[in-house]
């Protein structure tokens, strides 16, 4: 009888003693980066920031008394402050999905009064179910596609004509298959703020809402994404020290294809949008009626409308690589009459274009880096009265050689 006891007392501990003998969960902490080096020389005065490293675009035309341009100079510059470092926690579970937790920084700054000082690039925790995914914290806009953005050196991933923002967000994706990605997300703007009050989003109550579709496989990925968000710049009017709730609403739309084979890589992607401002983008919002005139202070907002486009063809090798980018964005006016707040950047363009050739070799975990950079500025003359250019000026061009290197670890 204590033996039929004692056996049975065996068997009812024998899971608890073999769920004791698994091997327990650890914690990993990956650290990773690269140590990033930068000369160029410049031939023309530009819209940058961070000492240059940022570019944007030519700026117009500037004539002394002589006729000579005084835009027109040859500068170089020598950076290494976009070198970064990462932190990677993995190993964990949680709410029965693998977890993951990462922080990044570098050392441009979140202005360019404060380069070279440490910066937060992303800080979010990951959530990887079978099916879905959730992330909390700090990353990529949904614009910015990790799986489908420009190849080139230069910093900005190709900014202004590819989408360039990293927002704390709660963003959710659904994967019924292993081909097909169905995203939600709700963005606050951070760093990378719409043009004029840096409260506007905030004012409004409401979140940046995006959704994204995604198909992909070894061959094509491929998607759109959807999203719409509310400003209220003012919560008062100055003038006549009274309340206002006047908001603006903006959409922005989005394609992009990559397909890659063995010998190259091809990505496209097209944007249409109201003030793309905060994604490092020409573009912005105005007022409606003249803000400035007697009787117009309680004025309507209206936004500039942009359409852009980029695409890249490059070589898929292991060492020596080649790769061509090509970028135009134009400015397309606003809907109704526009006049400017200064809520904008480059309201008074038509236009930029950019061509840009480089060539990279890689030996073990550095990498050298040659590419040229030919960016074109196309600024108006007269505008009609929904800020669209109606007379162009000559384009103004600048030449930027790069050359780089990179040390990832």
């Amino acid at each position: 009888m204590k033996k039929s006891y004692l056996s049975l007392f065996f068997l009812l501990l024998l899971p608890f003693l073999l769920e004791a003998q698994e091997e327990p969960e650890k914690l990993s902490v990956n650290f990773s980066g690269y140590v990033g080096y930068s000369f160029f020389f410049d031939t023309y005065e530009s819209a940058t920031t961070r000492d240059g490293l940022v570019y944007l675009y030519p700026l117009a035309e500037n004539l002394d008394v002589n006729g000579d341009d005084l835009n027109k100079n040859f500068q170089s510059q020598m950076l290494s402050i976009e070198s970064r470092a990462r932190l990677t926690a993995s190993g964990l579970t949680a709410f029965g999905a693998k977890s993951k937790a990462v922080i990044e920084g570098d050392f441009l700054g979140t202005g360019q009064d404060y380069t070279r000082l440490f910066r937060l690039r992303h800080a979010f925790a990951q959530l990887d179910w079978e099916k879905g995914q959730l992330i909390i914290g700090q990353t990529w806009h949904p614009l910015f596609v990790t799986g489908c953005y420009p190849g080139v050196f230069s910093f900005g991933a190709g900014a202004p004509f590819n989408p360039l923002n990293r927002a704390p967000q709660i963003r959710y994706t659904f994967m019924p298959t292993s081909n097909l990605d169905f995203m939600g997300a709700l963005l606050m703007h951070g760093d990378f703020r719409s043009s004029g009050p840096s409260d506007a989003l905030q004012n409004s109550g409401f979140p940046d809402m995006q959704f994204q579709f995604r198909f992909h496989n070894d061959f094509i990925y491929t998607g759109f994404t959807a999203g719409y968000k509310i400003l209220q710049p003012r919560t008062q009017i100055a003038a006549t020290n009274t309340k206002t709730e006047e908001k603006i609403g903006s959409y922005n739309l989005q394609l992009f294809a990559k397909i890659t084979t063995k010998p190259v890589i091809f990505k496209i992607e097209g944007i249409y949008g109201e003030n793309l401002s905060h994604l490092v983008m020409i573009g912005g919002y105005g007022a409606d009626v003249d803000p400035f005139a007697p009787g117009n202070e309680d004025y309507s907002y209206v936004n500039l409308r942009t359409l852009t486009m980029w695409s890249e063809i490059a070589t898929n090798f292991d060492s020596f690589n080649g790769g061509l980018f090509f970028g135009y964005s134009q400015n397309q006016g606003a809907s109704d009459d526009y006049f400017s707040l200064g809520y904008s950047r480059g309201e008074n363009l038509h236009s930029i274009m950019r061509i840009s050739p480089r060539l990279q070799y890689t030996s073990g975990k550095l990498t050298f880096i040659l590419e040229h950079m030919l960016t074109s500025a196309v600024y108006g003359e007269t505008f009609d009265s929904k800020g669209k250019v109606e007379d162009k000026a000559d384009p103004t061009i600048n030449h930027r050689i790069q050359l780089g290197a990179k040390y990832s670890f």
